[in-house]
């Protein structure tokens, strides 16, 4: 048996297999979407080295004239 709390909703579930749970970890679709945007949205970030900062080639042109 597993047993388990959604990450999002934080409903608790329990269920024979992870196979006989598509929505697994979440509780439900509607869960799973929502976990979706947010990482689409930008709402999680993995911590990791700051990358440098990226040159914008029309900053350059601007500087030209």
């Amino acid at each position: 048996m597993i047993r388990g709390r959604c990450p999002i909703c934080g409903k608790r579930f329990e269920t024979a297999s992870i196979d006989a749970w598509p929505s697994f970890p979440f509780c439900s679709d509607r869960c799973k979407l929502i976990d979706l945007g947010r990482w689409i949205d930008g709402d999680y970030l993995i911590p990791g080295p700051e990358s440098p900062a990226e040159e914008n080639p029309a900053d350059e042109r601007e500087e030209a004239d």
